[in-house]
């Protein structure tokens, strides 16, 4: 064996153990290794992406992640708020299966009318339909009791962000879930501020340029119970994600 790819093996098998993984927000910047015109090049065709024929709308950092933290994580339960056409449930439930992980795919939308038929017909995926800002409605905390752990939440629909986060958080969240927070990189939402000018769209650009910081004041009020897992975070460069700083860990909290 080369020595060079015994560097390569070596650093693979300890990457997940290095020391200081897991982060707290205050120890967290708001930037990127990645600079604004590579995101441009990155995510100006985002729209296009599809899996199964389905639009999928993932960012290519993201496709790499998602697959190694589902394969570390084994997910019993997967909770994605943003469906829009099925694409993202159907390439989690794929993965569930890829990976003989026994677990069960929930995604939640106000609008399933939207959902590929393909989708819709995916015994897999249990589409519910309803409004984020009334998570209650849509997940009452006696389902949520009954779902096996370890979770994971992708927050996907950009609305009622930190409510959603809040709402999880009080009703089943445990130590060892995952909640990713989408969508948090600013040069994505500055790019969709230029692509498009329509003013309807303009105010969910709004939205989504407040989510990062909305997020990052909830997390320094619970920044001792979720941590940012640096492993995946920064495996492109410091926040080289269109998520950034909420790729979350819950741990047991400490004062």
């Amino acid at each position: 064996m080369s020595y060079q790819k015994s560097v390569q093996e070596a650093a693979h098998k300890l990457a997940p153990f290095k020391p200081n993984r897991f982060a707290k927000i205050s120890e967290r910047e708001d930037k990127s290794d990645i600079p604004a015109p590579a995101w441009r090049a990155l995510l100006a065709n985002r729209d296009l992406s599809t899996w199964k024929g389905i639009l999928f709308v993932k960012g290519p950092t993201e496709i790499a992640l998602y697959s190694m933290l589902l394969y570390e994580l084994r997910p019993k339960t997967i909770i994605e708020i943003g469906a829009l056409n099925g694409g993202s449930a159907i390439w989690l439930a794929d993965h569930l299966e890829l990976f003989s992980i026994e677990g069960c795919v929930y995604s939640i939308d106000i609008d399933l009318s939207l959902l590929d038929e393909k989708a819709k017909t995916d015994s897999r995926v249990h589409f519910l339909e309803g409004d984020c800002n009334n998570m209650g409605a849509i997940m009452p905390p006696e389902l949520l009791s009954e779902l096996a752990h370890p979770w994971l939440i992708i927050e996907d629909a950009h609305a009622n962000t930190v409510g959603v986060v809040e709402y999880f958080h009080e009703n089943g969240l445990k130590s060892g879930d995952y909640l990713i927070v989408e969508d948090t990189n600013k040069f994505l939402w500055e790019l969709n501020e230029e692509l498009d000018e329509d003013s309807d769209y303009q105010e969910e650009t709004e939205k989504g340029k407040r989510k990062l910081a909305e997020l990052k004041s909830w997390l320094m009020l619970h920044e001792n119970e979720y941590l940012i897992d640096t492993y995946y975070q920064d495996m492109h460069g410091y926040n080289g994600s269109k998520n950034w700083n909420s790729i979350l860990k819950r741990v047991e909290k400490t004062f």
